[in-house]
């Protein structure tokens, strides 16, 4: 979208593998210790990149850890873009620590955009009113855009081994809070009266006991595991509903991907 508007845009990111990815940086550094060391010597090496632009304006897609540490404020114009991680991160650090890099950012950003009015709320309670304050001041709310590919036809050719059957289909990353396991028994459920299959898009830390509890309650359960976008989208399009049952989210673009291709979305 910035270059369609005639800007120039670099895209600081790290590579496949690593602390950063699918189900999170917090679920693959609980995996594996180590890479909390490769996601500091990442922070490292996309600072000094950063430096090495000599960009005029910079957007951090996540506070934490794009907008601090990576970004030096003052350094240039700091967007700040927060999604729901970052503000769960933010939420569970010290208030001591919560206080100091919140007014860090607060004083920095311009703006900070949070996808959701729920997701502002949500680090607001967790200040004190000075910082609340500071936050307030350059907050905006504002939705990640979407763009959607034609995904008509992939759709249909996924539905063709579904005939017959109801199809459930969630996305996301298996973890705890995105309580899948709500899915699961909702389609176990509406199995006692009529046919239905669920297709999983995703993995995660939580795959494996997704997959046994499936198999216990009897229910029809695909797991297509990690997939591009394109394909996410297809099965969001193939599906009778889209089931969200996540305990914590900024604002779903899952569910607003859904809701743009038409398909139903039961909240659990």
């Amino acid at each position: 979208m910035l270059e369609r508007e005639g800007h120039r845009v670099s895209v600081v990111t790290p590579g496949p593998g690593g602390p950063f990815g699918w189900p999170g940086a917090a679920a693959r550094i609980r995996e594996r210790p180590a890479r909390a060391w490769e996601a500091a010597r990442w922070i490292a090496t996309a600072r000094r990149a950063l430096a090495s632009l000599d960009a005029d304006r910079v957007v951090a897609h996540w506070a934490i850890p794009s907008a601090f540490p990576i970004a030096r404020p003052g350094d240039h114009e700091l967007e700040i873009v927060s999604h729901g991680g970052d503000v769960r991160l933010l939420r569970a650090l010290p208030a001591i620590a919560r206080r100091r890099i919140v007014r860090t950012l607060a004083f920095a950003a311009s703006p900070w955009s949070f996808v959701s009015h729920a997701l502002l709320d949500d680090l607001a309670a967790s200040l004190d009113r000075e910082t609340r304050a500071a936050v307030e001041r350059v907050a905006r709310i504002r939705p990640a855009p979407i763009e959607l590919p034609d995904v008509t036809a992939a759709a249909a050719e996924r539905r063709k081994s579904f005939a017959g059957a109801r199809l459930a289909v969630c996305v996301g990353r298996l973890i705890a809070t995105k309580r899948f396991d709500r899915a699961i028994a909702f389609v176990g459920a509406r199995g006692a009266h009529e046919r239905c299959s669920l297709v999983v898009v995703g993995d995660g830390p939580e795959r494996a006991a997704l997959e046994r509890i499936a198999r216990t309650q009897g229910v029809d359960a695909r797991f297509v595991g990690a997939v591009g976008r394109r394909e996410a989208l297809a099965w969001i399009r193939a599906a009778d509903v889209l089931l969200h049952a996540s305990e914590a989210e900024g604002l779903s673009t899952v569910v607003r991907e859904a809701e743009a291709l038409g398909t139903r979305v039961e909240r659990l």
